[in-house]
């Protein structure tokens, strides 16, 4: 009987300690699953919070290089590239923020998920910025190209407008059919005698006659008379009616100046010079120039 009680005992005993380590089993078991899905959503969370990371320092970068690449090539625009560029940076800092604090992740995930929209928004509008500039700037080609043939145009026509305004002035430019220059002796007559001897010759004499021409102006006229003596120098002497006188840019001596009311009837000029010294012997060349032309011109020598 008493054995038959301690049996009974035992089991008692042993179905209590099953029963106590089937809890334990059970409570490390829960407690196993619990830990393992805190774990694995911790790791969920910190790849979630590495993915963001990364897509932010790529969507950081990918802007940036935009930013140089359109940087300088597109009119007006820097500025606002500047702009629009700060405001992702500071979104992305703000985000960053965000992620540090796993409490806040899902509002990093929204906010992630605004500055994707914010990129791609800012793209477009950079895109459709980008391609209107483009059409200016081929517009702007366009008139410049357009200018520079007009521009053209208008020089050639310049040029030959100066071409018929030359070919006009040469028309004007005065000639002449005869000119002569010649050493006098001047007695006390008054009587004139031809010489080429210098230390007989008491003036020169230069004398033509004009051609007729139909195209130049009618009225005042000025001839220039340059005598070059034979050291080719231009006498000249403000006191003899000497001066200067311009030939195109250049500025020259003249030796005598004769003005006449040209009328177009082949008149005839004549010049009488007397340098107030003795002559030397040598070759001289007269040279008469009107209208900033040089039309005759003659040597004489002395001996």
């Amino acid at each position: 009987m008493e054995t038959r009680q301690s049996q009974d005992r035992s089991k008692v005993y042993l179905i209590t300690i099953i029963i106590v380590l089937l809890i334990m089993n059970g409570f490390f078991i829960y407690h196993y699953v619990n830990t393992d899905k805190e774990l694995t959503s911790t790791t969920e969370e910190l790849t979630e919070v590495e993915d963001a990371r990364n897509e932010i320092d790529s969507i950081l970068k990918e802007t940036m290089a935009q930013v140089e690449e359109l940087k300088g090539q597109t009119l007006g625009m820097d500025s606002l590239l500047v702009e629009k560029t700060k405001e992702i940076q500071a979104k992305a800092a703000e985000i960053e923020l965000l992620l540090k604090d796993r409490k806040k992740l899902g509002v990093a995930r929204e906010e992630l998920e605004k500055l994707r929209y914010y990129v791609k928004k800012y793209q477009s509008e950079i895109a459709a910025l980008t391609e209107k500039n483009e059409k200016l700037q081929k517009q702007n080609k366009e008139i410049q190209e357009t200018l520079n043939q007009e521009r053209g145009k208008t020089e050639n026509l310049t040029m030959k407008t100066i071409a018929l305004e030359n070919k006009v002035n040469l028309g004007k430019k005065l000639s002449l059919t005869s000119l002569n220059v010649l050493g006098i002796n001047k007695r006390s007559s008054g009587r004139e005698t031809e010489t080429s001897r210098s230390n007989r010759v008491d003036l020169m004499k230069i004398q033509f006659k004009l051609d007729l021409n139909y195209v130049a102006d009618l009225g005042a006229k000025k001839f220039y008379l340059r005598i070059i003596g034979p050291g080719g120098t231009t006498l000249s002497n403000e006191s003899l009616g000497g001066g200067t006188f311009n030939v195109g840019s250049e500025e020259f001596l003249y030796t005598m100046v004769h003005e006449i009311d040209f009328d177009n009837t082949g008149q005839d000029v004549t010049f009488y010079y007397d340098k107030g010294s003795e002559w030397e012997e040598g070759n001289y060349k007269a040279e008469i120039y009107a209208d900033g032309f040089l039309v005759g011109s003659q040597d004489i020598r002395l001996r």
